[in-house]
Formats: structure tokens, sequence, C-alpha cells
């Protein structure tokens, strides 16, 4: 037994210092919260609006929405194309009706998500 033993090393005890401890405890409760508030105004600062853009189209396509404008369609040519996209909307059938809902609405969440991104990269926010 005693060669199993070694009583040659010298123990030496390494200084630790004091016990580090936060300054302030929390529990995992503290955590949810935290992040239910986090949501909630980050939510609640982002509104998704919609803004100008522009499409191309050609010539005739643009003489033809400038004619239905004229012809008292719309004011312009912005409520000639809304008008004319409510008009095939409401002929939908419902199936198609609830398909192109989804995909528009998977669209304009990508749109706000890329806007609220935007945004923050512009205020100095991280934005995730």
């Amino acid at each position: 037994m005693s060669l199993v033993q070694n009583n040659n090393k010298k123990t030496k005890v390494i200084p630790r210092g004091t016990d580090i401890k936060p300054q302030q405890q929390f529990s995992i409760n503290d955590l949810e919260k935290n992040k239910e508030t986090k949501k909630n105004t980050t939510s609640s600062t982002f509104k998704y609006t919609p803004t100008d853009t522009s499409i191309k189209v050609d010539t005739k396509i643009r003489d033809m929405i400038n004619t239905l404008s004229l012809m008292g369609y719309g004011d312009n040519q912005k409520e000639v194309i809304q008008n004319a996209l409510d008009h095939v909307l409401n002929d939908m059938a419902p199936e198609t009706k609830r398909s192109f809902d989804t995909q528009y609405q998977v669209l304009e969440n990508k749109t706000a998500r890329i806007l609220k991104i935007r945004t923050a990269l512009f205020l100095g926010h991280n934005p995730r």
C-alpha cells in the first residue's frame, strides 16, 4: 500500500482570491419576463406602412393605364391600378383568394422585416 501513495509531492495551495458573486441575482422567471417585455416593445414601436415604389411596364400598358385614368376609372394611375386589382381580387374563387392572401402575407412580412432591419441599422440598434 505504501507504494501506491506518493508522499514526495509537495502540495502547494494556489491562492484563489475572494469568491466572485454577481451584484444582482436573478432567476429564470426574470429572464422570461425580460424576453416578453423586449418582444412587446419591439413589436409596438415598429408598424409597417406601405411606401411608394415603381414598377417597370412597357409603354402599351402605361398608355392603357393613362387612358383609363382619363376616362374616369380613377383620378390617377395608382387609383386605376388599385381598382383593376380590386376587380381581379373580388372575382377570385375562394380557394384562389386564400392562396393569394397567404402568399401576400408572406411577402408583406418579408418587406416589413427588411424595413425593420433597415430602420434599426439606421438608428444604430441591433435588429435581432
